[in-house]
């Protein structure tokens, strides 16, 4: 899709609401990519219009077909087309002047092969802009609604497996993903809703098909597949939207080490591009990433059956010891809780237990429920009643002796109760898994896979929930490339206009004096040198001790790497010999040299780094980490997108695996964690307003509510 092109949100609906449909190449041969779509359309019941086309054939698959477009004399939705990519454009061109509305393209051999077929898809993205149709793909599996039967694509997933309606719907920019989807949302009974593959997104893309999912009215959750956003700030008010409308989005994003990223790349033509901004977005922005299949269909399966837990605080019932142990400890590491239950509970529950088993969270009712089964609901309304639980994890395995009697005795609960309730079942029967989860109830056949989904559904509302507070979506960034980075010295006279950020005093010696650090900022592409032998003269340093002296030199960014930094410097011939090593030190590096910043050394308590930068796709970006020489080598660092408020930096601050250093551990004085925050919301405003691409301050030193810039990288946007 075109760049900033504004997209009427009907053009899905009428692609997926489709009333007549034409097969171009129409196959009679049904395991053939031009045959399957008119057999499983068929076979599903479809109630729309079936054109074949294909001018060999007078007859497919007991429909009559069509020699062109044009030949069949009557209105066409949609135009499905499989054929050569040599021939789409063609098929494209005479399907618009025969008024057809949309198509769909399964055709490969456009921008994943390269300039030849990328130039074949810029000319079908210019033909959908200019006549105002919908293109989905090329090189894309299609796309099915769950709900009509239609099924404008040649997936295997429908080979075998019928199509089952369902709220579960799914965009994927993989064919093949979208399939593995589909196969397992039918074999497990969750059903599909709507079905969007969009493939090398010439037109369609995947912002604009979450954006439609996000009113249709037949999808309560949508799974998202992507290698990249082609239209960052389309899919970030896609989310939002989402967010706001109480949609739940799980999403994969693939890409995240250097060979997925280039295996995207020859996939579907994206560009994966920096795995962390897009971890961001989607956080920001309400999505719950996950890994996998598995985990989409374990936290869709909550969010389906309305199961997420009013909060943190579970309760768990469970008719072995050991698997309510085993819950408790998952329930730690994923941030939920196990309350003590109140008084009025357990006086509840003593009357409705064997006279063996206490009352506690977890409940272990034992294996004694076989032949007391009267504890199961009695139990269940007793942990329900407490105000201090959110929710109710029941632990099963096999007992399919009684398995009616839980099935009875939980339908029943989850009418009367207001908590919801998750089962985890091991060794399950199909029919005690289909007759609870027709009751709202989801079960799982094993204790990591349900607590992760609960934890992960608790995790997503409250990221839509702060999502739907977000401040409206910049702008999309004009692209601007980079310049060339500045020496230290020069970025400080840069930085040194923002208020929020202190600098050490400090001088610049050249040429054998000091010059002074009051000079203006550096216009983009002075020259430095010129620029500091022109800031005057100092007859001394006049700097306490202890300084720390560092070489100063465009060509020299990381200068602690090069032993372009010395320090401590306690008195002036300790200064003096620093002065003349660093001399050396640039002399032998060969490179040109400004001089030697010389500063004093704040004391202070904590390092931090701060990374500011303007990326072509998402825009100013914020991030935080661990500060000083360390840095990289244990990273703690997050990321987020810009604009951010002081309370959205305190949290990413407190987001921090430092964080409790920064509390103060262990009598460490603490920093004014609010304060600091506050201060670097302060550098983000300023940034946006200069013409800078990226600002690294490395370390930033904290004391109390104080900072101070003791290193820092800026680089310009280029001339």
């Amino acid at each position: 899709m075109a760049e900033n092109a504004p997209q009427p949100r009907s053009r899905l609906a009428s692609i997926l609401n489709a009333q007549s449909v034409a097969v171009v190449g129409a196959s009679a041969d049904a395991s053939k990519i031009s045959g399957r779509p008119l057999a499983y359309m068929l076979r599903s019941g479809y109630r729309g219009k079936l054109y074949p086309v294909n001018p060999s054939r007078s007859e497919v698959q007991g429909l009559t077909c069509y020699p062109s477009l044009a030949a069949i004399g009557q209105p066409v939705d949609l135009a499905i087309i499989g054929t050569a990519s040599a021939h789409v454009e063609g098929i494209v061109r005479e399907g618009i002047a025969a008024g057809v509305k949309a198509f769909v393209v399964f055709s490969s051999g456009f921008a994943e092969l390269g300039t030849e077929g990328r130039a074949m898809q810029e000319r079908l993205s210019a033909l959908a802009r200019e006549h105002g149709v919908a293109v989905v793909g090329p090189n894309c599996l299609g796309v099915i609604n769950g709900h009509t039967g239609l099924i404008a694509s040649f997936t295997t997933a429908l080979e075998t497996t019928p199509l089952r309606s369902g709220r579960f719907s799914f965009v994927s920019q993989s064919g093949a993903l979208g399939a593995y989807w589909l196969d397992i949302v039918l074999r497990s009974g969750i059903g599909a809703g709507q079905w969007i593959t969009t493939g090398n997104e010439g037109d369609v893309d995947a912002a604009e098909a979450v954006d439609y999912l996000v009113t249709d009215p037949n999808t309560e959750v949508i799974g998202v597949y992507i290698e990249d956003m082609r239209r960052p700030e389309a899919f970030r008010q896609a989310l939002q939207r989402a967010a706001r409308a109480g949609k739940p989005v799980i999403a994969i994003k693939s890409g995240r080490s250097q060979a997925g990223a280039a295996a995207a790349a020859s996939h579907t033509g994206a560009l994966a591009g920096d795995d962390a901004l897009y971890d961001a977005c989607l956080n920001q922005y309400g999505a719950l990433r996950v890994d996998s299949l598995t985990e989409m269909m374990d936290a869709a399966r909550i969010f389906l059956h309305r199961a997420t837990p009013l909060g943190r605080r579970l309760a768990v019932m469970s008719v072995s010891g050991g698997a309510g142990v085993l819950i408790a400890d998952a329930c730690e590491s994923l941030g939920l809780s196990l309350p003590s239950l109140e008084a009025p509970t357990v006086q509840a529950l003593t009357p409705v237990l064997p006279a063996f088993v206490h009352p506690a969270n977890p409940l272990d009712i034992t294996g004694n429920v076989l032949q007391d089964t009267a504890v199961i609901g009695g139990a269940f309304r007793a942990l329900a009643a407490d105000p201090g639980i959110d929710g109710i994890v029941l632990f099963i395995g096999m007992m399919h002796s009684i398995a009616d009697v839980f099935v009875r005795e939980l339908s029943d609960a989850r009418r009367d109760i207001r908590c919801p309730i998750i089962v985890v079942w091991v060794g399950a029967l199909d029919e005690s898994i289909q007759a609870l989860e027709s009751h709202g109830i989801p079960v799982f056949l094993d204790i990591p896979q349900a607590m992760r989904a609960i934890a992960q559904s608790l995790q997503a509302r409250e990221a839509q929930r702060a999502a739907s507070a977000l401040p409206a979506i910049p702008a999309p960034v004009a692209r601007r490339g980079a310049g060339e980075a500045i020496s230290e010295w020069e970025g400080k006279q840069w930085l040194g206009q923002c208020e929020a950020i202190a600098l050490p005093r400090g001088r610049l010696w050249v040429d054998g004096e000091f010059r002074t650090a009051d000079v203006p900022p550096l216009p983009v592409g002075a020259d430095a040198a010129s620029s500091v032998r022109t800031a005057g003269a100092e007859s001394s340093m006049e700097l306490p001790y202890p300084l720390v002296a560092k070489l100063q030199s465009r060509q020299l960014l990381h200068k602690s790497d090069a032993g372009g930094v010395i320090l401590p410097i306690r008195d002036a011939a300790a200064l003096q010999t620093a002065l003349q090593r660093l001399g050396d030190t640039g002399r032998n590096l060969g490179v040109p040299v400004q001089g030697v910043l010389v500063e004093e050394m704040v004391p202070f308590d904590h390092e931090l780094l701060v990374g500011l930068r303007v990326d072509d796709r998402f825009g100013p970006v914020l991030t935080l980490a661990r500060g000083g020489v360390e840095a990289e080598l244990w990273p703690d660092v997050v990321t987020r997108l810009m604009p951010l408020s002081a309370t959205d930096i305190e949290k990413m601050l407190r987001g921090l695996r430092i964080a409790r250093l920064l509390d103060g551990y262990r009598g460490k004085p603490p920093a004014d964690i609010p304060a600091i925050a506050r201060r670097i919301a302060q550098l983000c405003d300023w940034f946006v307003q200069q013409p800078i691409k990226e600002l690294e301050i490395n370390p930033l030193a904290v004391k109390g509510s104080d900072v101070w810039a003791l290193d820092a990288l800026v680089t310009p946007f280029a001339a």
